[in-house]
């Protein structure tokens, strides 16, 4: 287990006419690498509006799995093509989402460092759509 680390932007469509709200965070993680997969936990910060939960990534070459633990839950799957759904939970209530990866690249090397790279679509139930951009550098 080494400790890395990991710097994690955000960029969100927040309205139909395209303005974004920018978040950036970094934090220490600890990174193993299990067979062909990268696994980064970290606790989120007092910054984010997530403070008291853990994230647990878990990067192939191909998609990534990101699961939010504590006050905050939610299971998002990112693969080019592919739509997920997950029931997103909190402090307020549960939320019915569907994810839709439109890009993902992956550009680790052998020891897990380098860029994650997604472009998805949020689909909030009927009542809308959020594009999003992440991009997870681990150093």
């Amino acid at each position: 287990m080494d400790k890395v680390k990991v710097k994690i932007t955000t960029v969100q469509t927040v309205d139909s006419a395209g303005n974004e709200d920018n978040i950036e965070m970094i934090t220490e993680a600890t990174l193993d690498k299990i067979d062909d997969y990268f696994i980064v936990n970290y606790d989120e910060s007092d910054l984010t509006e997530t403070k008291g939960s853990r994230t647990r990534l878990k990067i192939y070459k191909n998609k990534m799995l990101m699961t939010k633990i504590g006050v905050f839950s939610s299971k998002m799957e990112f693969e080019i093509g592919k739509s997920y759904n997950d029931i997103y939970t909190t402090p307020y209530g549960a939320f019915d989402l569907d994810f839709l990866t439109i890009n993902y690249l992956s550009s680790l090397d052998e020891s897990g460092r380098g860029s994650v790279y997604v472009e998805y679509k949020i689909i909030f139930g009927k009542s809308g759509e959020s594009f999003n951009k992440l991009k997870i550098d681990i150093s």
